[in-house]
């Protein structure tokens, strides 16, 4: 079981922003969590899920409290997008072995995708590179999970491997109307979200006066021998809440702690496994006895 804990301050102004947003690590959590290098390069099959908010102390403000929605993307695991990966992975490791900068000798590098540039990369220090160009280029793009490659800035799984493989054109009939469209306009999946509702609020009257208080938030479990498999270990979340607050003026934006929790049974490499060769086993013979030695 994971979690990460995020502070959430109520904005001031537009309500339409996030109130806080970011991108979670799985396998680097993993790896604080057991003592031993998990790779980001893994299908993680998570098994349950939820957001809690609770208070925090030596907040600014705590009296109303809020609730909102606490939302977690990944990317779904298909035979497309693990080619992007594996594609992708191999130009990087052919890049490092040239370089000299991976081998027995190289220890806790890993190939670790951001999940969009510029704003939701991995943490310093952890974010890969590639040279597009080649060895002659010299400036390195932050590698991403999605939207548009820009030179010179980063390079996405999802326009990679879109670019590499477009759609073929429909079929028309003699007379050049289209028989039917494709059902599908890219190869490389789209995200998907789960959403974790959560609250922690007060009900106040009209003068102001406080008449209850509620709080919510559970884990959500996957009915038995089922699990989500998410490509890699790169989630992106962000929280959006409702109800601002109603103190009497001047209020102060309430401040609270956003828990995120994430249940995982399991996880396998996306790395292309080579099969072992097929060994023939032969069967020995038993030895024959000779007449001499029966006779002795």
């Amino acid at each position: 079981m994971l979690q990460l804990e995020v502070d959430v301050t109520q904005p001031d102004g537009d309500a339409d922003e996030n109130w806080a947003s970011g991108v979670i690590q799985v396998d680097q959590l993993l790896s604080k969590e057991l003592g031993r290098t998990i790779r980001n390069g893994n299908s993680f099959r998570l098994v349950g899920f939820g957001s809690t908010l609770r208070g925090l102390a030596g907040s600014s403000d705590l009296d109303v409290g809020f609730a909102g929605t606490n939302v977690v993307s990944y990317c779904p695991v298909t035979k497309n997008g693990v080619g992007a990966w594996q594609s992708l992975h191999k130009q990087w490791m052919k890049q490092k072995q040239l370089s000299g900068g991976i081998g027995k000798y190289v220890r806790y590098d890993d190939f670790e995708i951001g999940w969009r540039s510029p704003s939701e990369l991995l943490a310093s220090g952890r974010q890969s590179t590639i040279l597009m160009s080649g060895l002659g280029d010299t400036i390195p793009e932050d590698i991403v999970l999605y939207g548009p490659s820009n030179d010179g800035v980063n390079v996405s799984l999802e326009d990679y491997y879109d670019s590499l493989n477009p759609i073929p054109l429909p079929s028309e009939d003699p007379f050049g109307a289209v028989i039917k469209t494709a059902k599908f306009l890219n190869k490389f999946p789209d995200y998907r979200s789960l959403m974790m509702p959560a609250t922690f609020s007060a009900q106040t009257t009209d003068g102001g006066y406080y008449s209850g208080a509620i709080a919510t938030g559970e884990i959500q479990w996957l009915p038995a021998d089922n699990h989500i498999s998410h490509m890699t270990g790169t989630l992106r979340y962000y929280f959006k809440g409702i109800a601002p607050d109603t103190d009497i003026p001047p209020a102060i934006p309430d401040e609270l702690k956003l828990i995120i929790t994430l249940v995982y049974e399991g996880w396998a490499p996306l790395n292309e496994v080579r099969s072992a060769k097929p060994v023939t086993k032969q069967i020995s013979k038993p030895k024959k006895t000779t007449n001499a030695r029966r006779r002795s």
